[in-house]
């Protein structure tokens, strides 16, 4: 359920912060905005610092409609109060970045899915957002400040080129004609 709509695009301690408060079902299409993370401190354990890893971090993501929909049974089924978290702990207070990296692991262990961890679904919505809009797009998306980090680590390189025959038709049709059919 957790990996259904908000891993991929928000970093984990980003998404265990999220609260019921920062879901909008009022809006079209329906909005959660990330305002803090999750931090682990020695001696106090998990907590929700009230603003993400960084300002850029800060943001008001769309949520798709197979999401909503989830969000929307998970609502009500369970009633929350506006403070509570989206995904608590076992006991209801705010669940550790750690011991999700744990069950995840425990979840997938021994499937076809080992590979699967969280970064790679933040790595597969950078690509699949960079190839229908752009890095920048992306980059908004996983909060980035800028391009420069989404497209070294986050956007998977093209293993093909994309199909530039016709502007390349157009250089062999100019070639073929002359230097004076080429502009340089």
């Amino acid at each position: 359920m957790f990996s259904t709509f908000s891993s991929p695009r928000a970093r984990i301690g980003e998404v265990l912060a999220i609260r019921w408060k920062d879901v909008n079902f009022e809006t079209e299409p329906p909005t959660i905005t990330i305002s803090g993370t999750v931090i682990m401190e020695k001696g106090r354990g998990a907590y929700r610092q009230d603003h993400p890893k960084t300002k850029a971090g800060f943001r008001t993501m769309k949520v798709p409609p197979f999401a909503v929909q989830t969000l929307q049974r998970r609502y009500s089924a369970k009633q929350p109060k506006p403070e509570d978290m989206l995904f608590p702990s076992s006991t209801g207070t705010v669940r550790s970045p750690h011991n999700f990296r744990r069950q995840w692991r425990d979840a997938r262990a021994g499937s076809p899915f080992e590979w699967v961890t969280p970064h790679v679904f933040r790595k597969s919505v950078a690509t699949l957002i960079d190839q229908e809009y752009s890095s920048k797009q992306a980059a908004a998306q996983l909060g980035h400040s800028g391009t420069a980090i989404t497209e070294k680590h986050y956007i998977a390189k093209a293993t093909q080129s994309p199909d530039l025959t016709a502007v390349l038709q157009k250089f062999g049709t100019a070639s073929l004609s002359g230097p004076e059919g080429m502009s340089m």
